[in-house]
């Protein structure tokens, strides 16, 4: 009986180093990324959407004026003809946390139809506390992103959107998404 794992000992000795190399690698990954990356993709996994009925009790002006932007009616452009209005392709830019707890095409969830506050800023549970809002420290170490940066635009202003035609950030940035001044005749959304 001994003989045998005598045998097998020296084949399982390959699989034991290579386990702890592998180990020994993805360590020195985790160790070696900036601790804020780190933290960031941490924290992002763990806030919640609430939704733009939410988020307009306290920002009515900038509900207002984001009303009469494109992002306001994102989701009315899709064609249930061509079921776009089903496709996650077309969902994850035309609505707001498709598969991340925001909008479910399973369930009714108008709330996060469109592209909304959360969208650009970030899912809001952890940020809408008026405590929370009222300290900018705070409000962006529970998640909210201000000002917005191009790498959140960008997700959906690309070349894998069938209507893109090119996208300048600093002009988009300079123009405004949602300027309240736009805001003071406008309708509200529904």
């Amino acid at each position: 009986m001994r003989s045998n794992s005598v045998k097998v000992l020296p084949l399982l000795i390959p699989f034991v180093v290579l386990a702890f190399a592998v180990g020994l690698a993805f360590a020195d990954d985790a160790a070696s990324a900036p601790k804020d990356t780190v933290k960031t993709t941490v924290k992002a996994a763990t806030h919640a959407y609430v939704g733009i009925a939410k988020c307009k009790i306290c920002h009515a002006p900038y509900f207002k004026s984001w009303s009469v932007t494109p992002h306001a009616t994102t989701f009315a452009r899709l064609k249930p003809a061509s079921k776009e209005d089903k496709n996650p392709k077309c969902l994850k830019c035309h609505t707001t946390g498709m598969g991340a707890g925001g909008y479910d095409p399973a369930k009714p969830t108008p709330d996060f139809k469109n592209i909304q506050c959360e969208a650009c800023h970030g899912p809001g549970a952890d940020y809408m506390k008026m405590a929370i809002m009222k300290d900018p420290a705070k409000a962006k170490a529970a998640g909210l992103i201000v000002p917005v940066p191009e790498t959140v635009c960008v997700k959906c202003h690309n070349k894998e959107s069938p209507n893109f035609k090119g996208f300048d950030y600093a002009k988009y940035l300079a123009k405004g998404v949602h300027k309240v001044e736009k805001a003071q005749a406008a309708p509200a959304a529904k």
